[in-house]
């Protein structure tokens, strides 16, 4: 049995992490076997999670494990894509994957609003040695690096404008297309969809998410997903 490895469900999300989520969205999309065991970075091999573990060999990150699965489908996801429509995936991802994940960390542990309620539950999932001067200096430094990208605590309407802009364009490619490229999943939608649930679908209304729920392409092709890969699904 393959072992996923990942964060535990959190807030009602199969996880908070997108990429926990893409991984496994993946393999329930592909009807793949697997058992969850709840891990962290650091009994990861590479000091990052998602990871898989077959037949005692470990595979980290969740592009490598959607991977690594593809090789033995009869069909790949991206099976028949043009050159120009492989390109706009990878440009598409790498912007969601970098952009969007870093304002999913600032409506949690940077707008003073969204760490209010954040750190509460989050606690709870610590271990005792982390719940003190290891979670501030976590913190700090997860501070540090947003402010780096612009998204400063002290001003959160501009933080999340960066966000909704991503979310503005997201919308306008999608269109009224069921999928991202059309009118079937492809590898992209495996890690856009982990990234919407994560602002969709958390307990706690932010500016984000409330931009995130006008655009309701983005929330019905969210729910199509959501149907497809995680019926049935209980945290």
């Amino acid at each position: 049995m393959i072992e996923l490895h990942q964060f535990r469900p959190f807030w009602g999300l199969p996880n908070a992490s997108p990429f926990c989520m893409k991984a496994e969205t993946y393999l329930r999309y592909r009807q793949i076997p697997y058992v969850v065991v709840p891990s962290g970075p650091r009994k990861s091999p590479t000091g990052k999670i998602p990871y898989i573990v077959e037949h005692g060999r470990s595979i980290t990150d969740s592009e490598d494990i959607i991977a690594h699965f593809e090789k033995r489908q009869d069909s790949h996801l991206d099976e028949g894509l043009s050159e120009a429509m492989r390109a706009t995936a990878f440009c598409v991802r790498e912007l969601v994957e970098d952009r969007l994940y870093w304002q999913i960390t600032y409506m949690r542990w940077g707008d003073p609003t969204g760490w209010a309620v954040f750190k509460p539950d989050l606690v709870k999932y610590l271990p005792l040695g982390m719940r003190g001067p290891v979670l501030f200096l976590l913190r700090r430094r997860l501070l540090g690096q947003m402010r780096q990208r612009g998204l400063s605590s002290a001003n959160p309407q501009g933080a999340y404008s960066q966000g909704k802009t991503i979310l503005n364009a997201l919308a306008g490619l999608l269109g009224d297309q069921p999928y991202f490229l059309g009118a079937a999943p492809r590898s992209l939608d495996m890690s856009v969809y982990a990234f919407l649930a994560n602002i969709l679908d958390q307990p706690h209304d932010n500016p984000l998410q409330s931009h995130a729920r006008t655009l309701t392409n983005l929330g019905g092709y969210s729910e199509r997903m959501k149907a497809l890969c995680w019926q049935g699904w209980q945290g």
